[in-house]
């Protein structure tokens, strides 16, 4: 696949998703896939039973599509805020319960790392991962300027609403620079997009039109 660009001369990302937990509603995960494109999806979406190996399957696709050494040395740049709200309120009601004894394993996963750890060390990605607190998804491509180097992935974990606040479902988006891009640029769902990536791929493109 060759590379297009849109008018600014970026490069168009190809883009993954995955969606996890008990209760992702298909709304989300068909708005996602409408806001992507046919044409740029890495695939049909993946459901998992887990949020973490939602965004597993996320980066294994995106990182799959790059040429043989870029995959495992292509820098990772994780937006892991809705992780870490995930995390915290999984731990305070750890805190809470009093019929359970608290485990390290508790404060072990309210870790931002466990949002990408399982992944990393089943495939041994060598590439330097950025884990993203506080940063807005334009900031965050402004921060990978994916066109000044050979592939970068930019990941982020969304919660999706839901009616169980700790155990909701997730939404997994990957794009990935450097594995050829689609032909056209992401466009607007008719549908509220759950993703932050996904609107700001959407607004760049539509700026650099304008």
């Amino acid at each position: 696949m060759g590379e297009h660009r849109d008018d600014s001369g970026s490069a168009l990302p190809l883009i993954s998703l995955a969606a996890g937990g008990p209760a992702v509603p298909d709304t989300a995960l068909a708005a996602a896939a409408a806001a992507a494109g046919p044409e740029a999806l890495l695939g049909e979406p993946s459901v998992h039973t887990k949020p973490v190996a939602a965004v597993s399957a996320a980066l294994g696709a995106a990182l799959s599509a790059l040429p043989g050494p870029l995959r495992t040395t292509a820098p990772l740049y994780v937006l892991c805020d809705d992780y870490s709200v995930l995390a915290a309120r999984r731990l305070a009601a750890r805190c809470l319960d009093t019929g359970r004894r608290l485990r390290p394993s508790d404060s072990v996963a309210a870790e931002t790392s466990e949002l990408v750890r399982p992944y990393l060390t089943e495939t041994g990605h060598r590439g330097r991962c950025y884990l993203l607190a506080g940063t807005t998804a334009p900031a965050a491509l402004r921060l990978a300027a994916p066109g000044s180097r050979p592939a970068t992935v930019v990941c982020e974990f969304a919660l999706l609403p839901g009616e169980d606040p700790h155990a909701p479902g997730v939404l997994a988006v990957a794009a990935v620079w450097g594995a050829g891009s689609p032909p056209a640029a992401p466009r607007t769902a008719e549908h509220p997009v759950p993703s932050a990536l996904l609107d700001a791929l959407a607004q760049e493109r539509h700026t650099a039109h304008v």
